[in-house]
This record gives structure tokens, C-alpha cells and sequence, in this order.
């Protein structure tokens, strides 16, 4: 895990942590003037981190036995560690002025035996490394994303858009927030990357990020990502979490019935360049509503691009296979189970309780989906430096 302050920010707002156990993996990417993103992206690492520690006994109890009802509880337990963050960010930044109007993107992965399970919001991203492709996980919540689910812009329009860096949900901005889910199964050789705009912003051909990971050791692999995302630009704070899967121990569980698990598999990819001052800021409502004149004629069915991710707003579609995803639903029943995979993060190896985790979909209450999970003052740059006129 690295993470670095870029080469135009003065400071650095990206929060990560990695779990000593390998149990958990959390990357944050603040927002908000005068160190206040700084703030909220600690704030939600912490409250993550104290969230799941407390619930140690839960997370093994799925390792021992992986029923429906244990999966369910592990995905309510990361739900609920994402929005204690955002409660945390968002009472805090109503209470002190200097901090109003802060707020954080949030991507945990958590770990447990062969599945992998992902908590989202904000346009930080989760990537699946397998079989040399890598697949993004997560969908970004920023209003370009929005415009190519409704077919408003096609994904290459989408890729120079200014409307790319503008969230459409992040954790302590409003009141309400979105949490987008993810869960998938674990191999041998799988990597998972965790990491902020900063880094991925430079790497939108997902192969080069996958014939990066690949050529190198992990540690070694996202510095030198790091280090190119540097020379293209580096306009924000750079941070990356690579997790690699280097064994899976097979070993006979308890019997547990009919429960299975239901492995998702998405994948994305594009290319473009950017600017050295962009920067990621929140929308208000109203301001999305000025948009429509300049996107308000909706572009044929044969012109409108499908990303293959999931949307925010529109039914999730059948996704695409990823390399190797032949493998059918796994079995709870199936003694081929393994308990302790071990992980490998950057070169430290240590043994985990926990495979792959991949693909629900978001689950954006309706509050957020009328209001875009913002309230109506506008928006809010990462830094002062950011405003429209610095």
C-alpha cells in the first residue's frame, strides 16, 4: 500500500488502512478546503476500522460456516461500517464551520474466507486482477456516469466530460448517501487494487493496469503506478492497495445446508487524457437540472454506449464474463471450501480469512436517487484551489 501527495496538491487528503490480519482493506479520498477533506477521508477511515474490529467474531463465523444468513449479516455488517463513517463525517462537518460541506469517497473491501465483499461510494475505485485482465468493480457516482446510463453521453464522451470529476454521491456531504455493493469469489493468483482517483484517472485502459501488476512484485507494481501517474500529470493526492491472493486452503467445513454463493463479474474499460488542475467536486440538484439543456436530447439506442458496470439509477444488465469466469455458483456444501487463503499485500504475506468478493449492485436509497444524495447549496470542490475562478 502507498500512498503519495502528487505533484500539484500541497497536501495530502487520501486516508488508506490495511487491516494487520488481512481481514479488511479501506481507501478514502477527502474533500473539502483547508485540510477539512483531510479530515473527513481519517474520519472514515477510523470508523470503518473501529466498525469491523468489533465485529471480528462475526467475520470468522462466516470463514467457519458461509451460510445465506451469515453472508447477509457480513453484507449488513459493511453497510452499516460505511454509514456509521458517513454519520461521523457528515455531524461533524454540521457542527464546525470550518469544516462545513466536507466529505469523503469510501471503497472497503473486507475479506472472508473465499468471497470478497466490496462497499462503494464515490468515484475511488476497486479493481479485480484475474488471469491478466483486470475488471473495474465498482461504478463511479459522478454525473458523467449518470449521463451514459441514461444515454446522454457515450462512454468516450464521457472520458473528456467535465462532468467526470462532479460526485453525485459521497460519504458526509447530505444527510443521506448511497452505498454501492459488490461480492465475488476468490482464485489463486487474483489481485484486488483499492485505489483513489488520483492513481486510476491515468490508467483507464484497464489492461495497463493489468500488465503492470503483473510484471512486478505488488509493492513494487504500485510504485511504479504511482510513479507514471506522477509523469502524466499527477493532479491529485495518488494512493493504491494491492492485495494478492498467493494460496487457498481447501478444508472441510461445517455442514450448512443448501446455501451457495452467487458469483458477479463486471469489467470496463477506456482511454483518455487530463488536465493537470481537474479535481473531484459534488453537484447539487438544482445545478444538475441547468445540464439538460446541453444534454437534453437523449442519443439513439445505437449510438448510446453500454458500460458495462453497474448503474446507479437504471436496472442492473447481465454482465459480462471475466477470464475464467466459467466457474459455476460455488456450493457451501462443497468441502473444497477454503478457510485461510492467504494474501499477499505489497510483499508483506500474511494469512487471511478470505477470498473474492464482487457484485450486488448499488443499493442508492430513494432519497438519494431524487436528490442525487446532495442537498441543494451547490458544490463542493476538494479544495479551495478547486473552485470555478482560483
Amino acid at each position: 500500500m502507498l500512498t503519495d501527495v502528487g505533484v500539484v496538491r500541497d497536501h495530502n487528503e487520501d486516508s488508506l488502512y490495511v487491516d494487520p490480519a488481512n481481514r479488511f482493506f479501506v481507501v478514502a479520498d477527502g474533500m473539502g478546503g483547508h485540510a477539512a477533506g483531510e479530515v473527513a477521508s481519517a474520519m472514515a477511515v477510523e470508523t470503518v476500522k473501529k466498525t469491523l474490529d468489533a465485529a471480528v467474531s462475526l467475520i470468522e463465523a462466516f470463514v467457519l460456516r458461509p451460510t445465506d444468513n451469515a453472508r447477509k449479516a457480513l453484507v449488513q455488517l459493511l453497510q452499516s461500517a460505511v454509514l456509521a463513517a458517513h454519520q461521523a463525517v457528515f455531524q461533524r462537518g454540521s457542527k464546525e464551520a470550518d469544516k462545513a460541506g466536507m466529505g469523503t469517497t469510501l471503497d472497503v473491501v473486507l475479506v472472508a474466507g473465499r468471497e470478497a465483499f466490496v462497499a462503494h461510494v464515490g468515484d475511488s475505485r476497486t479493481y479485480l486482477i484475474r488471469d491478466g485482465k483486470a475488471a473495474q468493480l465498482t461504478t463511479d457516482h459522478t454525473v458523467a456516469e449518470v449521463l451514459v446510463i441514461e444515454g446522454k453521453l457515450t462512454i468516450e464522451e464521457a472520458l473528456v466530460s467535465p462532468y467526470r470529476t462532479v460526485l453525485v454521491n459521497a460519504i458526509g456531504v447530505a444527510a443521506d448517501v448511497g452505498v454501492e455493493m459488490a461480492h465475488l469469489q476468490l482464485r489463486e493468483g487474483d489481485q484486488l487494487l483499492l485505489c483513489s482517483d488520483g492513481l486510476h484517472d491515468y490508467f483507464l485502459v484497464e489492461q495497463e493496469i493489468a500488465d503492470m501488476l503483473g510484471a512486478d512484485p505488488a509493492v513494487d507494481a504500485i510504485a511504479k503506478m504511482i510513479d507514471a501517474a506522477k509523469e502524466r500529470g499527477g493532479h491529485d493526492n495518488i494512493t493504491g492497495i494491492v492485495v494478492t491472493v498467493v494460496d487457498l486452503v481447501d478444508a472441510v467445513p461445517n455442514p450448512i445446508g443448501d446455501d451457495s454463493t452467487q458469483p458477479v463479474d463486471v469489467g470496463s474499460a477506456g482511454a483518455a487524457t487530463w488536465s493537470e488542475d481537474e479535481s473531484t467536486e459534488n453537484i447539487s440538484p438544482r445545478e444538475l437540472d441547468r445540464l439538460g439543456s446541453a444534454f437534453g436530447k437523449k442519443k439513439p439506442a445505437s449510438e448510446a454506449a453500454t458500460r458495462p458496470t453497474m448503474p446507479m439509477t437504471a436496472p442492473v444488465p447481465p454482465p459480462p464474463d471475466l477470464p475464467g469466469s466459467e466457474v459455476g455458483a460455488l456450493d457451501a456444501t462443497d468441502p473444497a471450501i477454503p478457510v485461510q487463503p492467504k494474501l499477499v499485500v505489497g510483499d508483506r504475506a500474511v494469512d487471511g480469512e478470505g477470498p473474492t468478493v464482487r457484485g450486488s449492485g448499488p443499493t442508492l436509497p430513494a432519497p438519494v436517487r431524487d436528490q442525487l444524495a446532495h442537498d441543494d447549496t451547490g458544490p463542493t470542490p476538494k479544495t479551495d484551489g478547486d473552485k470555478p475562478g482560483s
